[in-house]
């Protein structure tokens, strides 16, 4: 009896599984998200060839990148380690560029492994391709080149303006400010007495090495409210951040409501194309452009962003004295 039982449960859990694995393909989230893996793909790669063959054409801040790289190597000779990292940002060995990679990596490893059975897994493979795609758009793209402008900007000592953004008032706060918040450099690490400061990753620790503030660290509270305006910080997390990272902004702001949420004014803001692009992954926050907030009607981001996988990371540094 045993061995007839065998002969029929065999080719009735075959078919089980065909019919399981035909209802998933059949589903259209699995569709969307197979559909929206190649078109992430695809900007992706048309985004290397851009940054490789350096077509300022289509990504124009590359020649500032270079320009501001070559002043401030004139003006700051100690400081062309720094200024190599910072050039390196306008290729694909750049943190911003590689987080996307990385995050397409483990996009298409979900979609393989999970997404045939879970609906829930499909949708957010999904979300998060769009997300990719949108941020490897050349114009969101070449935005987010001017963190990294401005970071050299400062460092040239007032030979150089900042593009887009004023100054801060507090002076205290140092060069590399704006790339600081942005998860393709760094973490925030709580402290064991409370609160959090911010720890490169291993490639950009010379942010500290070369600057020579390692005794210093920046306090996310006193970064937050004393921090200038910046594309990553104001308009770009929108197409970058994950949601842990927009999560942290979010608590930052509600320990201090009276900082304003948006630091930059809205008519410098404006002057970003990608400021007004649609999207469709951008978290719900009071920050985030009108146009993005709008078409933001899904809470499918939180269950796949989470999960990515970042640089390999060490040093801290900061810019407060006892990171207090």
């Amino acid at each position: 009896m045993k061995k007839v039982r065998k002969v029929i449960f065999a080719p009735f859990f075959l078919l089980f599984s065909v019919l399981f694995m035909a209802s998933a393909c059949s589903d259209p989230e699995f569709e969307k998200a197979s559909q929206a893996l190649n078109q992430a793909e695809s900007e992706t790669s048309r985004l290397a060839s851009l940054l490789k063959t350096k077509a300022v054409g289509s990504l124009p801040n590359l020649r500032y990148l270079q320009q501001y790289g070559e002043v401030v190597r004139r003006v700051e000779p100690d400081m062309a380690p720094l200024v190599s990292t910072l050039e390196a940002e306008g290729t694909v060995d750049g943190g911003m560029f590689t987080i996307l990679t990385t995050r397409l990596a483990s996009a298409k490893e979900k979609f393989a492994t999970e997404a045939s059975a879970s609906r829930n897994a499909a949708i957010a493979v999904g979300v998060e391709a769009i997300a990719i795609s949108q941020a490897a758009k050349p114009d969101v793209f070449n935005d987010s080149l001017v963190d990294v402008i401005n970071v050299l900007a400062d460092m040239s000592k007032g030979k150089l303006p900042k593009l887009n953004f004023s100054e801060t008032n507090d002076k205290t706060m140092p060069p590399t400010q704006h790339l600081v918040g942005n998860p393709a450099y760094g973490n925030w690490r709580s402290q064991s007495g409370g609160g959090s400061f911010w720890v490169w990753y291993g490639q950009y620790r010379l942010f500290s090495d070369v600057l020579g503030w390692g005794r210093y660290r920046y306090n996310q509270n006193y970064w937050y409210r004393s921090r200038s305006a910046s594309y990553y910080g104001d308009v770009g997390r929108h197409y970058y951040g994950t949601d842990r990272n927009n999560r942290s902004w979010a608590q930052a702001r509600r320990r201090q409501p009276n900082v304003a949420a948006n630091k930059a004014q809205p008519s410098r803001i404006k002057r970003f194309r990608s400021a007004n692009r649609l999207s469709t992954y951008a978290p719900r926050t009071n920050a985030a452009p009108r146009s993005m907030t709008r078409q933001n009607r899904t809470n499918r981001t939180s269950s796949y962003a989470n999960t990515r996988s970042a640089p390999s990371r060490s040093g801290g540094f900061g810019g407060r004295r006892g990171g207090k």
